[in-house]
């Protein structure tokens, strides 16, 4: 039953960011913003206001230990040729097989990799990224994180230390000395996060996330 409930919900998600997508890119001041998160919620908010992807980092995912060292060195990742690679090569292969994610494009960017879990051919993910790279506002930047594939506490300090202006990170429980992070209700029984774009809405507003100069976690600045 809540699979089921899951599935009409996310159907009426599509239909109501369909219907009401010029209304709500009137609620945000600046539309030239790009989002560096660790999976495939970028997607969501761009597809929600109606706007193109302005961030590479839409339809796939990094594991907790690759993404911060993508968000400590941005722009040099960024400008790195993508290296495709068998899931025999990668670091994160017996992960992978346990995913049952044996056939999805899979790159090196120098010591990290992207899992393109959303794309059929590593042409359509080479194409795309390449081409969504190119669009990223270093200037406007939003960087969120979320407690999933193999994420520590480590991995939480170390993005909570990140100096930007827009971060977040979305946990299963209240930890110290984590200030940007917001806490998954639904999440409170689980190891890991594991959805963070079905209700994706839910647990910050997007709105102020997006008009803000400063976020950390729940908390925006004017």
């Amino acid at each position: 039953m809540k699979v089921l409930f899951k599935k009409l919900k996310i159907r009426w998600l599509k239909v109501t960011d369909k219907c009401f997508v010029k209304i709500r890119r009137r609620c945000i001041k600046n539309k030239d913003f790009s989002i560096i998160c660790n999976n495939c919620w970028a997607g969501y908010v761009y597809r929600r206001y109606g706007i193109s992807y302005l961030t590479p980092t839409v339809g796939l995912y990094f594991f907790a230990e690759d993404f911060i060292k993508l968000c400590y060195n941005l722009k040099y990742y960024m400008h790195l040729p993508l290296e495709f690679i068998s899931v025999e090569e990668s670091k994160y292969s017996n992960k992978l097989k346990e995913k049952g994610q044996v056939n999805v494009p899979i790159a090196r960017l120098d010591d990290i990799e992207v899992i393109f879990l959303h794309y059929k051919t590593e042409q359509e993910a080479r194409e795309k990224w390449e081409r969504r790279v190119k669009r990223i506002n270093y200037d406007n930047l939003i960087f969120k994180f979320s407690e999933m594939n193999d994420c520590s506490y480590e991995h939480l300090q170390k993005f909570d230390a990140l100096e930007v202006d827009k971060k977040f990170v979305i946990v299963t429980k209240q930890y110290d000395k984590i200030n940007c992070s917001i806490v998954d209700e639904k999440a409170k029984n689980q190891q890991q996060i594991k959805d963070d774009t079905t209700f994706y809405h839910k647990y910050i507003n997007l709105n102020k996330l997006v008009n803000a100069k400063k976020v950390c976690g729940n908390r925006f600045k004017d």
